[in-house]
């Protein structure tokens, strides 16, 4: 009998289709939260909620006599000159920068950066005066690391726009690159504190007045000003230590990293390490030690955390450092870095980049950074232009990071659904790296979406070889393998798989649903299976999918006035699910509510269910549902309908 309306729901580390990106939530992700809430939501040129500048023409003049939103438009702040339009000088030209001007506003909408970027420019060329043209095209060609022809674009837009907010960002950016760190104070100095630069401003304005040769108080005191934005004062504890730490100022650094660390909680390998490393600076090393011991245990499987741990044990701790900035100059594009993470977490993701490509050239040897690019670029769906950015990324003095490099391609080829290459990839970075589980795990959860369940399963064995008996990642692991195993018809083995994940998660709602369902479905350990499925409602009340599996079950027992309760309120929780409503629409036919039951199926049939759903629902508003003693083909093809469902949910 096939399996019905089992639920494979999301575990700890798993998704179905294209998966959203794992490189934030896995152990020795790149991301430093720093326990920060953006100071603004930045967002691209005329990127706002209303997108009142980009709805106007090149050749309009802007009503507000030249004050328009750009950056940060969806926080309210506001940048004079971004949005005054001159009129193109005769029809043609209008027309061409017109079409560019659409066309680069479809990019930008689609997140395709060079697109915009070309777009913008060429718009620009045929419209050479236009100052919004001018502040699109450098943001884009920026965000798509052309920084020589964005920088260009930048200084002819602060002669047209002298109270530009964001392209003395990048002159001053260029400055710091070209140690000349003075002009990148003036620059910096000339921004109007809001929205972004209240944070901006501050943080930057401090590394360059250290590099200017100012002495670390005054850094330290043009730093002050951040500490305004109360979400922010972990990265001015933070940066205050590292100033210090490159003005050789120990005492000041310790006491800065002291008041970090004390009210702050590290959250990320990134600020676990820069804080390891200071503390090393600082003669702390057991300190640090015991840190980084802290972190592995709740990240067992870090293998950054696993890489500074083995470099505090050398000799010289000191001599293994690298994350932690030198210069000035190195500091500031750490903190462009920190300052794109704080963006990211708003609705600022084209920001973010530009302010990570601006780290990048202000500190080439920076490829977390570039990851950080990447993995802003893979939760925008462009998985192409992700992958280009990391491919010949130098990790050779940070093997951890090109680990994590070659899984992050491999998912890119995966999303781009390129299988037989991430296929590919997936197991020479296994063969490669033997003390790692992950990329068993991702190819194993390929195979299993492209339904080779025998090939899904031993490889699934593969990475639990490799983990031991107490790792926290086992049980997840044993529950998929679990899920292979049931679909290759290999049932004694998922039975197995689905108990001895129990033994180690007692209670995992997804578990016990999936292994009650599947004893109610072979008519085996009934009333546990029942208590099972209960459990897991009683765990995930709102939960669609888990409340169909109740309803569905009690249906099966011909307990069918109880199945419509659960099922109506399982559509209630996921009306737009094909299944569910097919599900009601079966339990309505049994009580005598023949009429809904049609309603029911109709209501299915039009929310696109998968070909053999279609036609067993056309059936059954054709003939109906037969005797349900009689095993009639009407109710095993609903089950065996929403097993595929489900597994694509």
């Amino acid at each position: 009998m096939a399996l019905s309306a089992v639920r494979v729901l999301p575990v700890s580390w798993s998704s179905h289709g294209r998966r959203p990106s794992r490189l934030l939530a896995r152990a020795g992700g790149l991301v430093l939260t720093l326990a920060l809430v953006p100071a603004a939501c930045a967002q691209p040129p005329g990127g706002g909620a209303s997108d009142a500048a980009s709805a106007r023409m090149p050749w309009q003049v802007a009503e507000d006599g030249g004050t328009g939103q750009g950056v940060g438009a969806d926080d309210g702040a506001t940048f004079p000159g971004a949005a005054v339009m001159v009129p193109a000088r005769d029809p043609g030209t209008m027309a061409r920068a017109l079409g560019k001007f659409l066309a680069g506003r479809t990019a930008q909408h689609a997140n395709d950066i060079p697109a915009a970027a070309d777009s913008y420019a060429a718009a620009l060329e045929a419209d050479p005066d236009n100052p919004e043209l001018m502040r699109r095209a450098y943001y884009y060609l920026a965000a798509d690391g052309r920084l020589p022809a964005a920088l260009e674009t930048a200084r002819r837009a602060l002669e047209v726009m002298p109270d530009d907010d964001f392209a003395p960002l990048l002159l001053a950016t260029e400055a710091m690159r070209d140690d000349d760190p003075a002009t990148a104070v003036t620059l910096i100095d000339g921004l109007e504190v809001i929205g972004l630069n209240t944070l901006l401003r501050p943080l930057l304005g401090g590394w360059a007045r250290l590099g200017r040769g100012d002495g670390l108080a005054v850094a330290l005191e043009t730093l002050e000003p951040a500490n305004s934005l109360p979400s922010a004062r972990p990265l001015v504890e933070l940066h205050a230590a590292i100033m210090a730490r490159v003005a050789n100022d120990a005492a000041i650094s310790r006491a800065r990293l002291d008041a970090y660390m004390k009210d702050h909680a590290l959250d990320s390998p990134r600020a676990g390490r820069l804080v390891a490393e200071l503390l090393v600076w600082q003669n702390r090393p057991d300190e640090a030690r015991a840190l980084v011991q802290e972190q592995r245990a709740s990240r067992p499987g870090s293998l950054m955390l696993q890489q500074l741990a083995e470099r505090l044990e050398a000799p010289d701790p000191s001599t293994a450092m690298s994350a932690l900035p030198s210069t000035a100059g190195e500091g500031f594009a750490e903190a462009l870095y920190h300052v794109g993470l704080v963006v990211n977490q708003g609705q600022g993701s084209d920001t973010a980049i530009v302010l990570f490509q601006l780290a990048r050239a202000v500190r080439p040897d920076f490829p977390t950074a570039a990851v950080a690019i990447a993995e802003t670029l893979r939760r925008m769906d462009r998985f192409a232009d992700a992958d280009r950015v990391l491919t010949d990324l130098d990790t050779s003095a940070d093997p951890a990071l090109g680990y994590l490099v070659q899984l992050y391609r491999a998912e890119n080829l995966e999303n781009m659904d390129r299988v037989d290459d991430a296929l590919e990839r997936y197991a020479a970075l296994a063969d490669a790296r033997p003390d790692q589980a992950e990329p068993l795990v991702d190819m194993g959860d390929l195979l299993r979406r492209e339904e080779r369940y025998g090939e899904a399963a031993a490889v699934y064995g593969r990475a639990i070889d490799r983990l031991a008996e107490d790792d926290p990642g086992l049980w997840p692991i044993l529950y998929r393998r679990g899920i292979a195993h049931e679909r290759a018809g290999q049932w004694a083995r998922a039975e197995a798989d689905f108990l001895r994940t129990l033994e180690l998660h007692p209670g995992q709602p997804e578990v016990l649903n999936y292994l009650g369902y599947s004893w109610l479905d072979r008519g085996e350990h009934i009333e546990r299976a029942v208590e099972m499925i209960q459990d897991a409602v009683r765990q995930r009340p709102r939960d669609g999918y888990i409340v169909d599996s109740l309803g569905w079950g009690y249906y099966l027992l011909g307990r069918y006035a109880e199945a419509v309760e659960e099922l109506e309120r399982a559509v209630e929780l996921r009306p737009q699910d094909p299944t569910i409503n097919d599900h009601l629409g079966d339990a309505y036919w049994r009580v005598g509510r023949r009429t809904e039951a049609r309603f029911q199926w109709e209501r299915a049939l039009s929310l696109e269910p998968d070909p053999g759903q279609a036609e067993d629902l056309r059936r059954k508003l054709r003939e109906g549902l037969g005797d349900p003693d009689a095993g009639t083909p009407a109710d095993g093809a609903d089950g065996a309908d929403d097993t595929g469902a489900e597994d694509a949910r």
